[in-house]
């Protein structure tokens, strides 16, 4: 099972350069894969959390991250599709791809913070799966390096195209955040893998079974598919034992990819993390 840690460009640090750094430390501690968080607006939580500290650029932040590293795979966990237009979006995605040198995995969901959600998006909060699903169909299309024309509910074009598209042929890796039966559907029909949040080991199996009749009713494999999920943990929590345990846990259920977020801002507390347990549970 593979490794994965959220760098806290959510968590107020006084500058980008030090979650970079950060960054930096987990992967040449040997952590398989660095996240960044999306949210927009201090709203609800978030300005609970923050007050006025900042929370950094999603893609910026994985910008900077794909050009201070070398190995690890890069990702977004998750980006909020009904924050954005799939245009640009696909267009910056295809651009760090190529500044990491084919290393980004790109997590999505449709969001459920209604307050912040109002006020940015282009669609009411009842649609955002439907524009989900279409944003997927627009991004895939220009990823793909032809000439494709697209008439949807929420967008329309025709002959368009858009380079450079991903590093690498066959698209970038998707992975579809969510637990409904809406984003099993949606990782079925569009995804590489799955970029589940906050499940114990037996919900997981729970998962992974609705996971499976998605994939069944779209005539997909289910062998092989990755299955991630992202934890929100103490950062004081460092008993090396217990967590050993847990991993086993999580991948007798079935997750290929443990991806942690230390819940702090405080630099300090970061790097004793990242010093005390990467290298202990890195496989």
């Amino acid at each position: 099972m593979r490794f994965g840690y959220v760098t806290p460009n959510s968590w107020g640090l006084e500058h980008p350069r030090q979650f970079i750094d950060l960054a930096v430390q987990a992967e040449e501690l040997g952590i398989d894969s660095l996240w960044v968080s999306h949210h927009v607006l201090h709203r609800d939580f978030i300005k609970d959390r923050l007050g006025k500290r900042p929370y950094h650029d999603t893609l910026i932040s994985l910008t900077a991250i794909a050009g201070a590293t070398q190995r690890a795979r890069i990702g977004t966990s998750v980006l909020v599709l009904p924050y954005l237009h799939p245009m640009p979006t696909a267009k910056a995605l295809a651009t760090i791809d190529h500044i990491s040198g084919g290393r980004v995995d790109v997590g999505v969901g449709v969001g459920n913070l209604r307050a912040e959600h109002d006020a940015i998006a282009q669609i009411p909060f009842e649609q955002r799966g439907r524009y989900a699903n279409e944003f997927l169909q627009v991004m895939l299309a220009l990823w793909s390096g032809q000439s494709t024309s697209f008439d949807g509910e929420f967008f329309s074009f025709q002959d368009l195209e858009s380079h450079p598209g991903p590093a690498h042929p066959g698209g970038l890796p998707l992975y579809i955040g969510g637990h409904t039966p809406a984003a099993m559907r949606r990782c079925a029909r569009f995804a590489t893998g799955w970029h589940g949040i906050g499940l114990e080991p037996e919900q997981v199996t729970s998962a992974w079974n609705d996971l499976r009749a998605a994939l069944d009713a779209s005539n997909r494999s289910s062998d092989s598919i990755p299955f991630h999920l992202r934890l929100h943990n103490p950062i004081e929590d460092l008993d090396i034992d217990n967590w050993r345990r847990r991993f086993d846990a999580y991948e007798a259920s079935g997750v290929t990819e443990m991806v942690l977020a230390p819940q702090s801002g405080d630099l300090d507390m970061h790097r004793r993390w990242l010093d005390t347990l990467v290298p202990a549970l890195t496989r």
